[in-house]
């Protein structure tokens, strides 16, 4: 998986640079995930800029990262018009919130 991580006040940015977020992308998301889940901070923005279609893998990726960051808030930053469809038939949007830009993401952070 290509992306980038960085952190920004107490949120960790992770810029998902792939164009399809499906089951040959999540397994790779759950590693990444796994290995810094000790470095991310109070929230976890994940910048899907690039990704213009998500499967139910890469959801439950999501998902798995959700859980596994018990505790933590967990967010995404431009979703493209299907994956925003995909979080809301999904209703995952209620349980993971959806902002326009990485700024207004992380301005969410008392």
């Amino acid at each position: 998986m290509q992306y980038e991580a960085f952190n920004q006040g107490q949120c960790t940015i992770l810029q998902i640079k792939e164009a399809r977020f499906d089951a040959k992308l999540a397994p790779s998301f759950r590693a990444v995930i796994e290995e810094k889940v000790n470095e991310i901070d109070a929230q976890l923005v994940l910048d899907l800029t690039d990704v213009r279609f998500m499967d139910s893998s890469g959801l439950g990726a999501v998902m798995a990262a959700y859980k596994l960051l018990k505790g933590k808030k967990i967010s995404v930053v431009n979703p493209q018009r299907a994956v925003k469809e995909l979080l809301k038939l999904t209703r995952m949007d209620k349980l993971i919130a959806s902002y326009d830009s990485i700024e207004d993401a992380v301005s969410t952070v008392a």
